[in-house]
């Protein structure tokens, strides 16, 4: 059994007093409307898996569906298909917020989101940034504004650069080393 150290513990509870209980498990949350497609995620489960001196991480279960808008009417309903289930981690931190998936080759990879740049997170990122606000902040940013606006609501310090550097990683845990 892992104890917790001091150092560990605050970051621990730093992360959790961040949380409004907003978003519910298995919500479905919009996430980014783009060339006539939305994507939704439902966060199924989220487990601690460990946290370092930078913040904690979660193993989530997301499940992902697409909507299709060939008329760019993103305002009208339509059906949604999907709803598998995949296994994603998520690096809840001030200083490095990452959400970790697996690549095409199937190897770990940490995509560092630029949590409070003053631009937004690039649109490429949208999706994951309120993946990352779901699983970290339990509540869904809708769009670029949303983002900004809750990143310095939850004291995201000011980004001047796009994102963080990039750290290779051969398992989700190795995020939690300095």
């Amino acid at each position: 059994m892992h104890r917790l150290t001091i150092r560990e513990l605050a970051a621990l509870l730093a992360c959790l007093t961040l949380m409004p209980a907003t978003t519910r498990a298995a919500e479905l949350i919009p996430g980014r409307c783009h060339m006539g497609s939305c994507s939704w995620f439902s966060l199924e489960e989220k487990d601690l898996v460990g946290t370092a001196k930078a913040g904690a991480l979660f193993k989530i279960v997301l499940k992902g569906w697409q909507s299709h808008h060939p008329d760019g009417n993103y305002g009208r309903k339509a059906p949604r298909q999907g709803g598998q289930a995949r296994t994603s981690y998520v690096f809840c931190s001030k200083t490095k917020p990452a959400l970790i998936n697996r690549d095409v080759q199937g190897r770990w990879a940490a995509e560092y989101l630029p949590i409070n740049a003053t631009f937004g997170p690039p649109g490429v990122q949208e999706t994951a940034t309120t993946i990352y606000f779901a699983a970290c902040h339990a509540i869904g940013a809708g769009n670029r504004e949303d983002t900004t606006d809750l990143a310095r609501r939850f004291g995201y310090p000011e980004q001047e650069t796009e994102r963080p550097e990039e750290k290779p990683i051969t398992q989700p845990e190795d995020i939690l080393k300095p």
